[in-house]
């Protein structure tokens, strides 16, 4: 048996990957696909690109080899969509982990049931709302946060939670506080991704290296979102999932 697990970027699954043994690389047509072995347990690993349309092509990718593979030790029994998260709830800080009680989908008013996670420890559970753009500002997240009553949002895991759904396969979204409610991009970054939806890193730092004032904010962001990965990973590293496959647990 396997689990699936689906993130926007690679450097969200990295640190989990660390863990894992016999890491391989997977030859399936997305950004980033490997597979290793966590408690005996064969692990997935999933990415390409911010949003739910490209989430939602990996997790059917990934459904598909695994289906085709037709072999027990290969048959998905959950999955999972995480990765880093912006905070709506003022009282939440940055590096939390969010277990997601819901999946609320803003754009098609759709939500999604999640599996839940039992005796997780130190983490937060609530709505997650996704949606297909990143809540750029303080402004928008507090509208947001009155709006839904969600604690975090992000960008992929209405995409999964669709197609996990579609396959009859139990979803969870696991998620971990990059940026707080009270915080701003000093951009738009909504504007530099690409039409498929994927962030255009390169746009980025030509856009910050002519605003050299921006040059220090990008920095202290990527060592956020660096350890973010880190606390991401420790955690994932220690989900089970129970003999009652609606529920996942940690150790």
């Amino acid at each position: 048996m396997a689990i699936l697990f689906i993130a926007a970027e690679s450097a969200e699954l990295k640190p989990f990957a660390n863990r894992l043994t016999g890491l391989r690389k997977l030859n399936w047509p997305i950004d980033y696909a490997f597979e290793g072995i966590s408690d005996g347990r064969r692990i997935l690993l999933a990415a390409n690109g911010a949003g739910p349309k490209l989430a939602a092509h990996a997790t059917e990718v990934a459904i598909r080899a695994v289906t085709a593979a037709d072999l027990s030790a290969s048959r998905l029994e959950a999955i999972i969509s995480t990765g880093f998260c912006g905070a709506l709830d003022p009282a939440l800080r940055a590096l939390q982990v969010v277990v997601a009680s819901e999946v609320l989908d803003i754009e098609k008013n759709e939500h999604y049931e999640c599996a839940r996670v039992g005796d997780a420890g130190d983490v937060q559970s609530g709505i997650v709302l996704s949606q297909n753009r990143i809540a750029n500002s303080e402004d928008e997240k507090s509208r947001l946060f009155h709006q839904t009553g969600a604690l975090v949002v992000e960008m992929e895991a209405s995409g999964v939670a669709e197609r996990a759904k579609r396959a009859g396969l139990p979803f969870s979204c696991i998620k971990v506080i990059s940026d707080t409610a009270g915080e701003s991009f000093a951009f738009d970054v909504n504007s530099m991704r690409t039409n498929e939806g994927r962030i255009a890193r390169g746009k980025i730092v030509i856009h910050a290296f002519t605003r050299p004032n921006m040059v220090p904010g990008l920095f202290r962001l990527k060592r956020r979102t660096d350890e973010a990965a880190r606390v991401l990973g420790e955690f994932l590293v220690s989900c089970r999932i129970s003999s009652d496959v609606n529920t996942l647990s940690a150790e």
